[in-house]
């Protein structure tokens, strides 16, 4: 009986090594979505840094506390030779005296603030200082033949953005009160912050400064260690402080309840002299060794995206590479548009992640778009290789990938040991699977579902 051969559909063929060749160009393919992903993630982080930067504009910024200081005007003749003769002339300048003892105490009230949906934690702090300073600190610190305007002396309280001082400042000299006033004075014009006059009439013997500032910021508070000796103590209610700087603390307690941190810095860690004759000798060095607490988010969500799609092709790869070894035992075949969608679903889950943390945070947005991509990868499945069973298995394997991508994510510390284990894994049971697979083999297969 003949046959009718404009009836008959024909056979296709196909080869397990053609096919995983597919699969790993498709996987590679993936990068070019996962890219505009980061791009929009970059652009999200960005918006996030410009709701910090609004806030702190009307807030204060990230504060910088350096002081108090003493600025000492004075004269000085300078000789030179011109056309044979000698000229003097007059030059001015302004000695810097650090404090020979330095106590801070500053607690810091927190709270968060909101720019649409962005979150910028804030503060409020309180900060006591006292320094003193004894005659010596004065000792030969002007040049020879200079006229010294004491009168003129000033204390001055280097503060990084003064926008957040949150009330007027007096200072106390020797127990007589003088109200500060802004900026730094004449000869550090580059520096931000208040100063007050100290009354003096001549060479003092000793001086005890002390002051109490308001002042508000956001996420960073810090000192530097002026000095010969600085004890300084940090104290808040926020429960995951991040301590930073040239210093760490020398004894610290955090919890729940926030956290209690002290240093002790000596002037010789620090790396500069406790007077210089020029401010301008002065001023680059005042804020260049700092210690302080930043007032941390464990590990935001942007950042946990962005480390996520650091592991993205490898678990597209993955995923592919399950659907490829259950093929090999199925009677039923997938198209490589098939295996595109299927990869897709993959990628998705990370746009999706990180539209969803943006309102609900990481943990629970994670659930959400790892399930609802395990669903719609297993229904699919579930039509492509019409078995509810090899379904199950596939979206059982598929979350047990998502549960170790999260495991991954939060311990960061063991996360190539575990990516590594992973990839071990994959590779064996794939092996295994394919183990009497005749990969030259090309057989004619059914119509893909």
């Amino acid at each position: 009986m003949p046959t009718d051969t404009a009836s008959a559909k024909p056979a296709r063929f196909t080869s397990p090594g053609l096919k995983l060749l597919a699969v790993v160009l498709l996987t590679i393919v993936m990068v070019i979505p996962l890219f505009i992903i980061g791009l929009a993630l970059s652009g999200r982080e960005e918006r996030s840094d410009a709701a910090v930067a609004d806030v702190a504009s009307g807030w204060g910024a990230a504060q910088v506390v350096s002081g108090p200081v003493i600025f000492v005007p004075y004269d000085y003749p300078v000789q030179s030779v011109v056309d044979g003769k000698t000229v003097v002339t007059t030059q001015h300048d302004e000695a810097v005296v650090l404090p020979n003892s330095l106590d801070i105490k500053a607690s810091a009230a927190t709270e968060t603030r909101w720019r649409g949906i962005f979150e910028v934690p804030v503060y409020r702090s309180g900060i006591a200082m006292a320094a003193t300073f004894t005659q010596n600190s004065f000792n030969r610190l002007f040049p020879e033949g200079a006229h010294v305007f004491w009168d003129q002396a000033y204390a001055a309280i280097l503060v990084s953005d003064p926008r957040g001082l949150a009330s007027n400042v007096t200072l106390k000299v020797n127990g007589r009160g003088v109200l500060f006033e802004p900026s730094i004075g004449t000869m550090a014009k580059s520096a931000t912050g208040i100063h007050a006059p100290l009354g003096l009439t001549g060479l003092p013997q000793a001086l005890d400064l002390q002051t109490t500032i308001g002042l508000h910021g956001s996420r960073e508070l810090s000192f530097a260690p002026l000095g010969e000796q600085t004890t300084a103590r940090i104290t808040s209610p926020w429960p995951d402080p991040s301590f930073f700087g040239n210093f760490l603390p020398v004894a610290q307690k955090s919890g729940r309840a926030g956290f209690n941190a002290g240093w002790n810095v000596p002037y010789l860690a620090r790396g500069y002299s406790q007077s210089f004759s020029s401010a301008g000798d002065a001023m680059p060095l005042l804020g260049s060794s700092t210690f302080g607490v930043r007032f941390y988010q464990p590990v935001g969500f942007y950042q946990l995206v962005e480390r996520s799609l650091t592991y993205a092709v490898l678990f597209v790869g993955l995923s592919l590479l399950l659907f490829f070894v259950t093929e090999l035992v199925a009677a039923r075949r997938l198209h490589v548009m098939q295996y595109a969608l299927i990869a897709t679903a993959q990628v998705l889950f990370y746009l999706l992640l990180l539209s969803f943390a943006e309102h609900i945070g990481f943990g629970l947005s994670y659930l959400a778009a790892a399930v609802a991509t395990v669903l719609l990868t297993g229904a699919y499945a579930w039509a492509a290789f019409s078995s509810a069973a090899r379904a199950a298995v596939l979206a059982l394997l598929l979350g047990a990938l998502y549960g170790l991508l999260y495991v991954i994510l939060k311990q960061e510390d063991y996360a190539l040991l575990i990516g590594a284990s992973l990839l071990f894994f994959a590779l064996a049971a794939t092996m295994y699977a394919t183990r009497k697979l005749d990969w030259y083999r090309v057989a004619p297969v059914g119509t893909a579902g």
